[in-house]
């Protein structure tokens, strides 16, 4: 599930940072990455991308995969509605992943794979620090997964997990936590796991380049956003 970089709106939470060209090529970094890492795990991708009309300029950045149009509604209707698409091109089972975490372990893809492949009431999910997840795949179509969900809060994960539960028949696979890059602190955050792990840059060596080349002209700004929310903080207790 992704944006289309340069054709969508993307990372605007990093805005304080990045300019829009920035953002739409650092989100194109993350895509070009996470597609390579689901390579590694995955014989076959389904892109399934938004707005509508983007696929020109998607195919541009991944090149050869399988690419579905996301369609209108809200997340979980999306959600819904690539995944029964995938399954009635003959994939299965489906795991779907956005593009926001793009040193996810390989490790990680590969838990969720193995119990969904291993399971015929498989369900595997990935929760983020921030409360929404990761990764969320089925062995088998499901509904109700996404009822009544919160989204873009930290309840996400949360009540999805629920309603997963309320379905029943379900042999549930909670992964490890990761984290979304949508904020200037997961962005630090991004940046002190490439600079200190090798691992992390060999995951995800489009970010990692860019990072080196760039992050320059945002690192000070970035202290910046730092001391200002800092500085709010201990203002408001005097």
């Amino acid at each position: 599930m992704t944006k289309v970089p340069g054709f969508a709106d993307v990372k605007t939470r990093l805005r304080p940072l990045l300019s829009e060209s920035q953002s739409a090529e650092l989100a194109g970094c993350f895509l070009t990455d996470t597609i390579t890492n689901l390579a590694s795990v995955f014989e076959h991708r389904v892109i399934a991308f938004t707005p509508d009309d983007g696929r020109e300029s998607i195919e541009t950045v991944v090149g050869g995969d399988i690419y579905i149009p996301q369609g209108d509604g809200d997340l979980g209707q999306r959600l819904d509605a690539a995944i029964a698409e995938a399954f009635e091109m003959g994939f299965g089972p489906v795991l779907v992943i956005g593009t926001d975490s793009p040193t996810l372990p390989h490790e990680y893809l590969a838990q969720a794979s193995g119990h969904l492949q291993s399971h015929e009431d498989g369900v595997a999910i990935g929760p983020t620090d921030d409360g929404g997840f990761y990764l969320i795949g089925v062995s088998r179509p499901r509904e109700g997964i996404y009822d009544g969900v919160t989204w873009s809060s930290d309840k996400t994960c949360e009540q999805t997990v629920a309603n997963i539960k309320n379905i029943g028949d379900v042999d549930l696979l909670v992964l490890p936590r990761w984290y979304d890059v949508d904020e200037p602190k997961d962005l630090e955050r991004l940046i002190a796991e490439i600079d200190s792990d090798e691992a992390a840059r060999d995951r995800a060596p489009t970010t990692s380049r860019w990072l080196t080349a760039n992050q320059k002209t945002f690192v000070s700004e970035l202290r910046i956003v730092k001391f200002f929310f800092f500085g709010m903080i201990n203002s408001s207790l005097l």
